[in-house]
């Protein structure tokens, strides 16, 4: 690893955990130059602004959540429901990790990289859950009447239009409420279960 290299993942490891726990709104490049004891002109040679240095934490976040959700997926080690536990897992973790101050100063203050965040989201989202979607239709274990695409944008409406600070404070959830129940009507309901005697799925 370069000189250069190494110091711009110490300032993306420093800027992650300020803007994580504080917020966009209250994180200065003068603090996080004075956490890296770098001078700003260091700090501004990697990056131009602090909302480049913001972008780049996003970035970095998905793209490490986007290759778990992939190890996870292509571990031929595991049978389909512990990939789906894992899976789902990771996602959640991901969110847990985002959703404090920075995502409510995002949404309401910085529309450029909110508009980062949704992107990056949905191209995750729906790359990651298509593959997961469709290997649980292999596997038996969710149910072949559904389409791959339909599920995709469920879930992508549901991470955009419920999975917010704004949504989430007006239904009184807290996001590890919110995404349960969002995994059970999402997941649950497309899993393939065996009638009862026409009473509905079997437990």
């Amino acid at each position: 690893m370069t000189a250069e290299a190494e110091a711009r993942g110490r300032i993306l490891a420093v800027a992650r955990r300020l803007f994580f726990a504080h917020g966009f709104g209250r994180v200065t490049m003068d603090e996080i130059a004075s956490e890296l004891a770098m001078s700003k002109k260091t700090l501004y040679r990697h990056f131009a602004s602090k909302e480049d240095l913001c972008e780049a934490v996003i970035d970095a976040a998905f793209t490490a959540i986007d290759a778990e959700l992939a190890a996870a997926l292509d571990d031929v080690r595991l049978g389909f429901e512990d990939k789906l536990d894992r899976f789902m897992r990771i996602v959640a973790a991901g969110y847990e990790e985002a959703r404090g101050p920075l995502l409510t100063d995002l949404h309401r203050d910085a529309p450029s990289l909110w508009a980062r965040v949704d992107a990056w989201r949905s191209k995750v989202v729906h790359t990651r859950t298509r593959a997961l979607f469709a290997a649980g239709k292999r596997a038996g274990v969710f149910r072949p009447d559904v389409p791959e695409d339909l599920v995709v944008r469920l879930v992508i409406g549901n991470a955009q239009n419920i999975l917010r600070p704004d949504v989430l404070a007006a239904l009184g959830l807290s996001f590890p409420e919110a995404f349960a129940h969002c995994k059970a009507v999402l997941l649950d309901g497309v899993r393939a279960r065996p009638c009862n005697g026409g009473r509905g799925a079997a437990h």
